[in-house]
């Protein structure tokens, strides 16, 4: 009789099940003559079950290739037929990585996400390493569970015990980044490349009278263009961490991954922005030869040069670091008075919220100040586009760390940042705090 993959995939579980508890068991006493045979026999059936099931994988790529969504039931799972329709919330990312870590092919559920992944970096052009797994977002961040089991009380038979949410790792890096908190315009689930018409000039509006005829008003568009780009970084994980088989273990795996790719995307945001604002047609107000204190009057002018483009859309927002926020808490607005702060206790600069980052640097150097001045950067940020495409692919490496009983997992993203509009930031380079 044919098998399905989802039969060959539980029929090779259970063998390898069965020889893994012979394995543990010969850590502990000498295997007998029958359990020896049976631990030969069920290995061998193994290598078997995987020959075949890699050809059945084959065999099915071409549905899976198709697959732009993960879930359960027909959204989640649109290239499969009804009756063979599968729920993939049962997914966990650590027992995928520890698979990899022991030279396991992957099965079940790890398995299909990991063709429907590469499926889409197929579709999206991305080159993958070929030695790690691909997790598509989507697959974690469907992966919540919500248990109804009760009594009279709701949750008492366990439900108030399991965890509602588990974020996907893209998820993570977005909400530990300062771009979240400005408001930049973060657009995932990207495929392919992209070209954004941007709109640079506003209609002229007329007063006419009844019968005047009207001029033309012409709109001027421009574009980019936006692309996925590798990302990585590498983070130390315990393999007795890996081996856990709670949701809270799988969610510490995420969220170190997360935030070490938070850090990488809010650097690399930074470096983006200290050089909008430095280009020729950049808004960079200078405060001295040698860098100076900043005051009310450089805030208001750094607005200024936005308003100047009409470009001061939305919310615009400061982001700076804690070394300026401390300076301006203590300048006053005018000098010789006891007035306001610049810096307000409801974090505002002139009325505008401020985010705090010590990404933003403060060792910048301006003629004589060397390695002591600040960045402060005015803008609206939803013209600040950040991209991201596909899912997260994770390379094990068991050796770098052996010392530390650690292994270390690389974390691969795919994402892209660029400004719609250059001229709606502006900003400082040689604050002056000390």
């Amino acid at each position: 009789m044919k098998k399905t993959l989802k039969e060959l995939l539980d029929e090779r579980a259970l063998k390898f099940g069965e020889a893994e508890t012979l394995a543990d068991e010969s850590d502990k006493r000498e295997l007998t003559a029958e359990e020896r045979t049976l631990f030969t026999t069920r290995t061998s059936e193994v290598l078997v079950l995987d020959e075949v099931i890699a050809s059945k994988r084959q065999i099915e790529s071409f549905q899976l290739g198709r697959a732009a969504y993960v879930g359960s039931g027909e959204e989640g799972n649109r290239d499969t037929s009804k009756g063979d329709q599968r729920d993939l919330a049962g997914y966990n990312l650590n027992k995928a990585l520890l698979a990899k870590l022991d030279n396991r092919a992957l099965d079940g559920i790890e398995a299909e996400v990991q063709q429907m992944a590469e499926a889409r970096a197929k579709e999206d052009g991305i080159k993958l390493t070929g030695n790690g797994i691909v997790v598509l977002d989507e697959v974690l961040q469907k992966r919540g569970q919500t248990v109804t089991l009760q009594t009279t009380n709701p949750g008492d038979q366990g439900g108030v015990l399991v965890e509602k949410k588990l974020q996907g790792v893209l998820e993570v890096l977005q909400a530990n980044t300062f771009l979240d908190e400005v408001g930049a315009r973060f657009m995932t689930g990207l495929t392919g490349d992209l070209v954004f018409p941007v709109q640079e000039t506003m209609p002229i509006i007329q007063e006419l009278t009844e019968i005047e005829a009207m001029n033309d008003s012409e709109i001027l568009f421009s574009s980019f263009e936006m692309k996925p780009a590798r990302r990585g970084t590498t983070v130390p994980i315990s393999r007795q961490l890996l081996i856990q088989s709670s949701i809270d273990m799988q969610n510490f795996t995420i969220n170190a991954i997360g935030e070490a790719l938070a850090q990488k995307m809010n650097a690399e945001a930074i470096s983006n922005l200290l050089t909008i604002i430095t280009l020729a047609n950049g808004n960079l107000l200078a405060l001295g030869l040698n860098g100076a204190a900043p005051t009310y009057n450089d805030i208001v002018a750094l607005e200024a040069l936005v308003d100047g483009y009409n470009h001061k859309r939305g919310t615009p927002k400061y982001l700076t670091n804690t070394k300026v926020k401390a300076k301006l808490k203590t300048t006053q607005k005018f000098t010789g008075t006891n007035g306001d702060p610049v810096y307000n206790d409801d974090n505002e600069l002139n009325g505008y919220k401020a985010v705090i980052s010590n990404i933003v640097p403060s060792n910048l150097t301006k003629g004589t100040a060397t390695n002591v001045a600040s960045a402060i950067v005015y803008g609206n940020f939803s013209d600040f586009m950040v991209g991201m495409w596909g899912g997260t692919e994770y390379i094990i490496d068991p050796f770098a760390k052996k010392k530390s009983a650690q292994i270390e997992i690389t974390a691969n993203a795919f994402w892209n940042m660029k400004a719609a509009r250059v001229k709606s930031f502006s900003g400082i380079k040689d604050a002056l705090t000390a």
